[in-house]
Parts: structure tokens; C-alpha cells; sequence
């Protein structure tokens, strides 16, 4: 909340107007970095400081033209959260970097540490003897011939399995036609790029969100601009504000058990989305890593199942649910696209493997996907059963966990005073990895460091790293609270 009467006016030449925009941008600047707050309205900001209300007019004009508030009519202005736009570098992306060696699981493996930092399943629940059955399918009927060029769209009777089985799991028509097959969500997440970008173009991402997406976007010149994620998903509204401003390509959203934060995009969202979508003209990316992996119950679907106007292009991927190896995903593209990504495709690899094809349509066809996930789901309940009974010990400490609806991770909010760094190096020097909430928003700014993420996908010694990790919590915590001592 700003803190009207502490903004001071001097008597330089300064116009009246830009030094209440300046003394407003301040205290933006220590407020909340996400963006949302509502602003005093004109009359109470001018009440307030003895000026017109046409100054106040101008101060909050002058702040939009920054790109520090938006305004939204018939309710007031509102500050926007507190990003730079990412744009294309030369140099690699560091925070991608560092994620990924420990969402990789290398750091882990290499250092025999505990990895509570990844978001991939554990071995132990690979499908290991199915997909043997369906590799030895391919070997048997096939023979050499399974391991031929094929189309680059991806082998054909699979692309017929996936239009079918998208229709009757997701409520999603479309025909094998649409479908391209590639080698995991982010060779998708690169293709698109590299179908629709041009340097210089607007991509809108949530904010905080997967830095894959982020990544790939950079790759290809793009200027990234984060919107931040709230209780129910997106804030349409800043959404609103940058497509109109920016006028984007492309809107990259995970609308289902949203990576990091787990939240899910709310159907009057889901609506208003798509008809953004329709009247500022860009596409929406669709990436739906966990959707199958539902823990409360509840079934949500793609935003794609009502995607009548063919703007949303959808990705899914299997790794997280069936084996990371197996490297292979899709994507249901709309028909206007098709032939650029495609060309994409091609130019990309020629074409994936199809003897890993051939063996997933057949564990398709032999109804393999549904029991798999159907044991996942059970197995990963009682993970999280057994991470929250931990976890909600630190709220002792002020640590606040968000509602875990699917997926394999818990967000955390850390307590005042408390740094996602400080408490990813504390866990490190006890050997447990968890992941820096910084590392999924577009740069390390101040007020976005107050965040952990902590996967309950592995079985393993699950107990004991949630054990460290909270006496290294309780250890931070008690640095900045001299007078108090958590027992």
C-alpha cells in the first residue's frame, strides 16, 4: 500500500507532476514485485497531497507510459510487476544453466546428494517390462524396417493413435494431420520458436514459469515479458495490458498444474484467454506437462479443448510420465501453422526415431498409458502425503505452501528476511539440492527471491532430504530472529 503523505515536493523547476511520478515509482520500487496493487484513486492521491486532479491525471499517464502501472477502466490504475523484458544474448543463459545441471539430476548423481530439485519421476516406477513387451513388438513384426527414415511429421500410425487418444482423454478434436510428432516438449518449445519468431519479436510468459520456454524464446530473438501467475492463474488483466501495448506473437502459458506454482487456470480465465487471443491476434502456447498426473481428484483439461478459433498450439510430452529417455512429445498444431512448422521439423532432425515411435504406438495400443498413470497417481499421492506431513512443520518458521493440486512440487514462500539462495546453498552444504525460486522468473530481481521449489518425485531418502532441508530452514530463520528461537 503507498504511503501517500510521505512524498515530498521541492521547489526546483521540476514540474509538479513528474516529481509525484518520481515520489510514486519509489515506493513501487519497494513494494510488491508481482505487480497488481491498486493505486489511490485521483481524487484521494490529490485530498491527500493538496494538488489538482489533473496533476495526479498526469503523474499516473506519465507512470504508464514507463510501463509502471496500467490502468483499467471503471476500476483504477494498478502497478505492474517489476521485470525487464529478456531479450536475445550471446552469452548462455546462466540461470537456465545452473537449473538445468540440477533439474538434470547430474549434480546429484556426481556429488551423492539428495535431489529434491528435479521434476522428473523416479526410476523405480518405469514402465520398464511394458515397454519391453512393445519393443520387442516392433522387433519381431518390423524387423529392420523399424529402423528406417520415416516421415518428419512423425510416424504415421502413431500420429492416428495420439488424434484419438487427445480426443477421448483431453476433449481435444483434431486429426492426425495435426499432429507433429518431436522428441520431447522442448524440441517442441524450439520449433515453434523458430516457425513464428522473428527477432524482435513480443513473447508474454507466465511469471514464474519454466525456463525451458524462456530459453528456446531467447534463442530465437525474441523479448520475453513475464506475467505474473496469481491464485487462479494468469493475471489477465496485465496480460490485457501488454498485448495491447506489445502486441505479441505468442502468450506461453501452462494453464494445469502450472510449473513451478502448481496452480491451475480458472475456467472464466481459460474464456477470457482465448478471446485475448482472438482480439489482440496472437497465439497461445499450450505446454501440458502434468495434466495426466491429477492427485486431488479433480479432472481439468486443456485449454485446447475449446480452442475454436485456432489459436492455441498445444504441446505435450511424455517424459515426466512415462520414461525421460523415451525423449517424445507432440504437438496439435493449428492448420494455418502446420506447413511452417513442419518445414521446422525437417529442417530440424529430418525426422525422430521411429523405432521409439513404433514401440510407443504399440504400448498405446496395448493400453499400457492408462494404467501406468493410474499407478503413478497413486504412488505420487503418497509422496505428497508424506512431503506435507514435513512440511507443515515449517510454518512455524513462516514458511507458507501452496495448495498441491498435481505434478511433483511443492511451492514454497519463505519468510521475510529469508533468501531462496540462502537456503539453496545452506541445503547444498548438507547435500540436499532444491531449486532457487529465482530460477523460474526472467531475471533475479529483489522481492522474486522469496520461493523454493522442492520435488517429492523421488522415493528414496524423500524423509530424510525434507528433514535437512527444514533444519537448514529453521537455521536461516533463527540468524534473523535473534530474539527467538524455534525448539
Amino acid at each position: 500500500m503507498l504511503d501517500i503523505v510521505s512524498i515530498q515536493f521541492d521547489k526546483s523547476k521540476t514540474p509538479i507532476y513528474r516529481t509525484l511520478a518520481r515520489g510514486i515509482e519509489k515506493q513501487l520500487q519497494g513494494s510488491a514485485a508481482q505487480g497488481g496493487e491498486r493505486l489511490p484513486s485521483v481524487r484521494e492521491m490529490a485530498g491527500a497531497l493538496g494538488v489538482n486532479n489533473s496533476t495526479v491525471i498526469a503523474a499516473y499517464r506519465f507512470l504508464e507510459e514507463k510501463g509502471d502501472v496500467y490502468t483499467k477502466p471503471g476500476s483504477g490504475t494498478y502497478s505492474l510487476p517489476r521485470t525487464i523484458p529478456l531479450e536475445q544474448t550471446d552469452e548462455p543463459d546462466s540461470l537456465f544453466l545452473e537449473y538445468a545441471e540440477l533439474s538434470s539430476g547430474k549434480l546429484a548423481c556426481r556429488e551423492n546428494m539428495i535431489n529434491l530439485a528435479g521434476n522428473s519421476p523416479m526410476a523405480e516406477v518405469f514402465p520398464v517390462e511394458e515397454f519391453k513387451s512393445a519393443v520387442n513388438q516392433v522387433l519381431d513384426s518390423d524387423r529392420g524396417y523399424a529402423f528406417s527414415y520415416q516421415e518428419s511429421e512423425g510416424y504415421r500410425p502413431l500420429r492416428e493413435i495420439l488424434a484419438s487418444f487427445s480426443r477421448e482423454q483431453y476433449g481435444i478434436g483434431c486429426r492426425p494431420d495435426d499432429i507433429l510428432i518431436t522428441s520431447g516438449a522442448q524440441q517442441a518449445l524450439d520449433l515453434v520458436s523458430k516457425a513464428l519468431i522473428r527477432p524482435g519479436d513480443t513473447v508474454l510468459s507466465e511469471m514464474p514459469s519454466y525456463i525451458g520456454g524462456r530459453s528456446a524464446f531467447a534463442m530465437h530473438g525474441a523479448k520475453i515479458i513475464g506475467v505474473p501467475v496469481e491464485q487462479d492463474g494468469l493475471h489477465l488483466d496485465i496480460a490485457e495490458y501488454y498485448a495491447k501495448r506489445y502486441k505479441p506473437r505468442l502468450l506461453y502459458t501452462m494453464p494445469v498444474y502450472q510449473t513451478p506454482t502448481g496452480v491451475c487456470l480458472s475456467p472464466e480465465k481459460r474464456e477470457r484467454l482465448l478471446a485475448l487471443a482472438e482480439k489482440y491476434d496472437f497465439y497461445i502456447l499450450e505446454d501440458d506437462l502434468f495434466s495426466d498426473l491429477n492427485l486431488s481428484g479433480e479432472r481439468l483439461y486443456p485449454i485446447k479443448r475449446d480452442d475454436r478459433a485456432g489459436r492455441v498450439i498445444y504441446i505435450k510430452s511424455f517424459s515426466k510420465l512415462l520414461m525421460p529417455g523415451v525423449r517424445t512429445g507432440y504437438i496439435i498444431v493449428p492448420q494455418t501453422l502446420f506447413e511452417k512448422l513442419a518445414a521446422a521439423k525437417y529442417a530440424t532432425d529430418i525426422s525422430g526415431s521411429g523405432f521409439i515411435q513404433r514401440a510407443l504406438a504399440i504400448y498405446f495400443q496395448n493400453g499400457c498409458w492408462g494404467k501406468n498413470v493410474l499407478g503413478l497417481a497413486e504412488t505420487y499421492r503418497k509422496q505428497l502425503r508424506t512431503a506435507l506431513q514435513i512440511v507443515s512443520e515449517w510454518k512455524k518458521f513462516g514458511v507458507h505452501t501452496a495448495p498441491v493440486k498435481g505434478g511433483f512440487g511443492l511451492w514454497l514462500t519463505l519468510p521475510e528476511g529469508v533468501s531462496d539462495r540462502e537456503i539453496y546453498y545452506l541445503c547444498r552444504e548438507r547435500r540436499v539440492l532444491i531449486a532457487p525460486g529465482s530460477c523460474f522468473y526472467l531475471s533475479p530481481m529483489a522481492g522474486f527471491d522469496r520461493h523454493i521449489r522442492i520435488s517429492f518425485a523421488i522415493a528414496d531418502r524423500l524423509e530424510e532430504g525434507l528433514r535437512i532441508a527444514g533444519e537448514c530452514m529453521k537455521s536461516a530463520v533463527n540468524q534473523i530472529s535473534k530474539h527467538t528461537i524455534f525448539i
